[in-house]
């Protein structure tokens, strides 16, 4: 099967352009999977302090095609907390914020239920003077800034594996 007349110029730019497009789509999406597990399994590793509870921040990550190319997102209402950090002044204490830290405290074995309250009060008192996420000069961990180094090396990997596919199909 002839897939262009070689001949005809036009044809053959336009066969050219249309694979190399439909390569490239592909390419995006297979490039956003490849930051997605970049995250989860070699940045946020490498994070310290880990923002590690449950594994909730690590799992939320996902990618999405779109439109002409693919997103990488965190699904997490606090991803933008533990991406960006939050400035001490900002941190307001509020039973909610008691109360979760209460059970994390708990659930991480700090302290029993009869003591939490009290050592989660100490660590809000903390956030409130240091803020959250802010350790070393920097203002949050930059997951996904830390994961986007790697983009050129994935996107270009991604894009010869597709254009070779595209191309062995003619």
């Amino acid at each position: 099967m002839k897939v262009f007349d070689a001949s005809r110029p036009d044809e053959v730019r336009h066969w050219l352009h249309s694979g190399f497009e439909k390569a490239a789509d592909r390419a995006m999406v297979a490039t956003a999977l490849r930051l997605v597990s970049h995250i989860q399994n070699e940045v946020i590793p490498k994070e310290d302090p880990k923002p590690v509870d449950r594994g909730v921040y690590r799992a939320g990550w996902r990618s999405k095609q779109v439109s002409r190319g693919a997103e990488v997102f965190n699904t997490v209402a606090w991803a933008s907390i533990i991406e960006f950090g939050v400035r001490a002044g900002n941190v307001k204490i509020g039973r909610a914020m008691i109360d979760a830290l209460s059970k994390w405290v708990e659930r991480k074995g700090i302290a029993g239920k009869a003591d939490s309250r009290g050592v989660a009060f100490a660590i809000a008192n903390s956030m409130k003077k240091k803020g959250i996420f802010n350790r070393g000069g920097r203002n949050g961990l930059r997951v996904l800034e830390k994961a986007l180094t790697r983009l050129g090396e994935f996107a270009t990997a991604e894009f010869i594996v597709e254009v070779r596919r595209e191309f062995e199909k003619s």
